[in-house]
């Protein structure tokens, strides 16, 4: 009876903990949008779904089966080794994809645009949630719907347009 409540004590406190982290579709959205503009891309992934990862997947092996597949990774200005090909998996493409994009930004000198993210509007219907988030840069804006879904009771990007 004791461990069970020693249990108790320890194990309430860690559940409790997971419901605060639990973030609403609006809150996933902005810190998705955060750790886009501190350029962290693997706290970017933590927020987009397996599904849209594992969309990467059969390029992945692709990549893997090539004769050359540092030319097929060039496409998105990726080179790797022999050894990180090996390894490579969708969710590491998935980084690499985007921390090569901003590579390309700064040589480009598109880098230092001020680019700002609002969001509009949102509406959860089932496992799903939808945002409406408005890209303003220079003289345009671009209003998109982002599609989240629950996975695992965490909200997680599905599809999004405009980073």
């Amino acid at each position: 009876m004791k461990k069970l409540i020693v249990m108790m004590l320890i194990l309430l406190p860690l559940l409790s903990c997971k419901e605060d982290l639990q973030m609403e579709p609006e809150e996933v959205v902005d810190a998705f949008v955060e750790a886009f503009e501190n350029r962290d891309a693997s706290m970017m992934v933590s927020y987009v779904s397996e599904g849209e990862i594992s969309g990467l997947e059969q390029f992945v092996e692709e990549v893997k089966s090539s004769s050359n597949p540092n030319r097929l990774l060039a496409m998105a200005d990726i080179e790797l080794s022999a050894s990180e090909i090996r390894n490579l998996n969708a969710k590491t493409l998935y980084i690499l994809s985007y921390e090569a994009s901003w590579e390309r930004m700064e040589r480009t000198g598109i880098a230092d645009m001020d680019i700002e993210y609002t969001i509009r509007s949102s509406r959860i219907s089932g496992d799903s949630a939808y945002v409406e988030v408005t890209r303003r840069m220079i003289d345009t804006e671009e209003t998109n719907i982002w599609v989240l879904l629950s996975e695992d009771g965490l909200w997680k990007l599905d599809s999004y347009k405009g980073i």
